[in-house]
Protein backbone atom coordinates (compact mmCIF):
# COMPACT_ATOMS: atom_id res chain seq x y z
CA UNK A 1 0.00 0.00 0.00
CA UNK A 2 1.24 3.28 -0.67
CA UNK A 3 2.19 6.02 1.46
CA UNK A 4 0.43 8.59 -0.57
CA UNK A 5 -2.55 7.33 1.24
CA UNK A 6 -4.33 10.70 2.21
CA UNK A 7 -6.92 11.31 0.07
CA UNK A 8 -10.20 10.01 0.46
CA UNK A 9 -10.88 8.71 -3.01
CA UNK A 10 -7.28 6.63 -2.52
CA UNK A 11 -9.31 5.23 1.07
CA UNK A 12 -12.41 4.54 -1.09
CA UNK A 13 -10.24 2.89 -4.09
CA UNK A 14 -8.94 0.28 -1.10
CA UNK A 15 -12.24 0.02 0.75
CA UNK A 16 -13.85 -1.44 -2.83
CA UNK A 17 -11.38 -4.17 -2.68
CA UNK A 18 -12.30 -5.51 0.85
CA UNK A 19 -14.67 -7.79 2.22
CA UNK A 20 -17.75 -6.08 3.94
CA UNK A 21 -16.67 -6.87 7.06
CA UNK A 22 -13.50 -5.22 6.59
CA UNK A 23 -15.36 -1.79 5.60
CA UNK A 24 -17.76 -1.91 8.44
CA UNK A 25 -14.79 -2.70 10.76
CA UNK A 26 -12.74 0.57 9.18
CA UNK A 27 -15.61 2.28 10.05
CA UNK A 28 -16.62 1.30 13.20
CA UNK A 29 -13.39 2.19 13.89
CA UNK A 30 -13.22 5.06 12.79
CA UNK A 31 -15.88 6.14 14.68
CA UNK A 32 -15.00 4.75 18.19
CA UNK A 33 -12.35 7.56 18.05
CA UNK A 34 -15.66 10.11 18.51
CA UNK A 35 -17.11 8.57 21.19
CA UNK A 36 -15.47 10.76 24.01
CA UNK A 37 -16.92 13.49 22.78
CA UNK A 38 -20.26 12.08 23.35
CA UNK A 39 -19.02 11.85 27.27
CA UNK A 40 -18.15 15.23 27.59
CA UNK A 41 -21.50 16.32 26.97
CA UNK A 42 -22.36 15.07 30.93
CA UNK A 43 -21.59 18.21 32.55
CA UNK A 44 -23.81 19.96 30.57
CA UNK A 45 -26.83 17.62 30.18
CA UNK A 46 -26.54 15.21 32.58
CA UNK A 47 -26.75 11.78 33.28
CA UNK A 48 -29.35 11.26 30.23
CA UNK A 49 -25.78 11.88 28.19
CA UNK A 50 -24.39 9.17 29.50
CA UNK A 51 -27.13 7.10 27.85
CA UNK A 52 -26.76 8.57 24.65
CA UNK A 53 -23.12 7.58 25.14
CA UNK A 54 -24.46 3.96 25.73
CA UNK A 55 -26.70 3.73 23.04
CA UNK A 56 -23.92 4.70 20.48
CA UNK A 57 -21.25 2.55 21.92
CA UNK A 58 -23.31 -0.44 21.72
CA UNK A 59 -24.05 0.81 18.02
CA UNK A 60 -20.36 0.21 17.61
CA UNK A 61 -19.81 -2.98 19.69
CA UNK A 62 -22.80 -4.13 17.14
CA UNK A 63 -21.15 -3.29 13.90
CA UNK A 64 -17.58 -4.56 15.26
CA UNK A 65 -20.22 -8.21 16.30
CA UNK A 66 -20.73 -8.09 12.37
CA UNK A 67 -17.24 -7.20 10.97
CA UNK A 68 -16.14 -10.76 13.33
CA UNK A 69 -18.37 -12.34 11.75
CA UNK A 70 -21.30 -12.89 14.62
CA UNK A 71 -24.45 -13.43 13.84
CA UNK A 72 -26.02 -9.78 13.40
CA UNK A 73 -29.10 -9.60 11.66
CA UNK A 74 -30.23 -6.60 9.07
CA UNK A 75 -32.86 -6.10 11.59
CA UNK A 76 -30.48 -5.61 14.34
CA UNK A 77 -28.30 -3.45 12.24
CA UNK A 78 -31.50 -1.00 11.58
CA UNK A 79 -32.01 -0.63 15.25
CA UNK A 80 -28.52 0.21 16.15
CA UNK A 81 -28.63 2.87 12.67
CA UNK A 82 -32.04 4.38 14.15
CA UNK A 83 -30.69 4.21 18.04
CA UNK A 84 -27.66 6.47 16.99
CA UNK A 85 -30.00 8.81 15.11
CA UNK A 86 -32.10 9.04 17.89
CA UNK A 87 -29.51 9.94 20.55
CA UNK A 88 -28.63 12.76 18.36
CA UNK A 89 -31.94 13.73 18.26
CA UNK A 90 -32.23 13.51 21.70
CA UNK A 91 -29.07 15.55 22.47
CA UNK A 92 -30.46 17.92 19.99
CA UNK A 93 -33.56 18.37 22.23
CA UNK A 94 -31.38 19.13 25.07
CA UNK A 95 -29.97 21.59 23.57
CA UNK A 96 -32.93 23.38 22.75
CA UNK A 97 -34.39 22.98 26.41
CA UNK A 98 -30.86 23.42 28.71
CA UNK A 99 -29.50 25.45 25.88
CA UNK A 100 -26.17 24.74 23.61
CA UNK A 101 -22.87 23.96 23.86
CA UNK A 102 -20.05 24.24 21.95
CA UNK A 103 -19.38 20.79 22.17
CA UNK A 104 -22.46 19.95 20.42
CA UNK A 105 -20.86 19.83 17.36
CA UNK A 106 -18.02 17.57 17.93
CA UNK A 107 -21.02 15.17 19.71
CA UNK A 108 -22.58 15.42 16.34
CA UNK A 109 -19.78 13.96 14.29
CA UNK A 110 -19.92 11.18 16.53
CA UNK A 111 -23.46 10.39 16.02
CA UNK A 112 -23.13 10.47 12.17
CA UNK A 113 -19.67 8.58 12.45
CA UNK A 114 -21.93 5.55 14.40
CA UNK A 115 -24.82 5.67 12.14
CA UNK A 116 -22.27 5.29 8.67
CA UNK A 117 -20.66 2.51 10.76
CA UNK A 118 -24.21 0.88 11.22
CA UNK A 119 -25.01 1.50 7.53
CA UNK A 120 -22.16 0.47 6.19
CA UNK A 121 -22.68 -2.66 7.56
CA UNK A 122 -26.36 -3.01 6.47
CA UNK A 123 -25.93 -1.23 3.08
CA UNK A 124 -27.50 -2.94 0.30
CA UNK A 125 -24.40 -2.91 -2.07
CA UNK A 126 -20.98 -2.88 -1.81
CA UNK A 127 -20.23 0.46 -3.35
CA UNK A 128 -22.67 2.03 -1.04
CA UNK A 129 -20.66 0.03 2.28
CA UNK A 130 -17.76 1.51 0.51
CA UNK A 131 -19.52 5.23 0.80
CA UNK A 132 -21.02 5.01 4.09
CA UNK A 133 -17.61 3.88 5.35
CA UNK A 134 -15.51 6.58 4.23
CA UNK A 135 -18.28 8.95 5.50
CA UNK A 136 -17.90 7.24 9.05
CA UNK A 137 -13.95 8.03 8.73
CA UNK A 138 -14.72 11.86 6.96
CA UNK A 139 -17.11 12.50 10.11
CA UNK A 140 -14.19 10.96 12.61
CA UNK A 141 -11.56 13.09 10.95
CA UNK A 142 -13.48 16.48 11.37
CA UNK A 143 -13.98 16.87 7.63
CA UNK A 144 -9.85 16.96 7.22
CA UNK A 145 -7.82 15.03 5.77
CA UNK A 146 -7.32 11.48 6.24
CA UNK A 147 -5.42 10.62 9.88
CA UNK A 148 -2.47 8.82 10.77
CA UNK A 149 -4.74 6.52 12.62
CA UNK A 150 -7.07 5.70 9.46
CA UNK A 151 -4.07 5.01 7.31
CA UNK A 152 -2.74 2.09 9.75
CA UNK A 153 -6.23 0.96 9.89
CA UNK A 154 -6.39 0.82 6.25
CA UNK A 155 -2.79 -0.83 6.36
CA UNK A 156 -3.87 -3.47 8.77
CA UNK A 157 -7.12 -4.51 7.24
CA UNK A 158 -5.49 -4.47 3.67
CA UNK A 159 -3.21 -6.96 5.48
CA UNK A 160 -5.28 -9.07 6.80
CA UNK A 161 -7.79 -9.73 3.92
CA UNK A 162 -5.50 -8.76 0.89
Amino acid sequence: MSDALRSWSEVERLLAKLPRRAIAQFAARSARRLLPAIAALEPKYGPEALEWLAATEASIRTVDAFARGEAVTRFTLDLVADAVRCAANATANAARTLGPSPLIEDAELAYAAAAYAADAARAPTEARAVTCAVKAAQMSANGGDVTAEQVEDLRQLARDVL
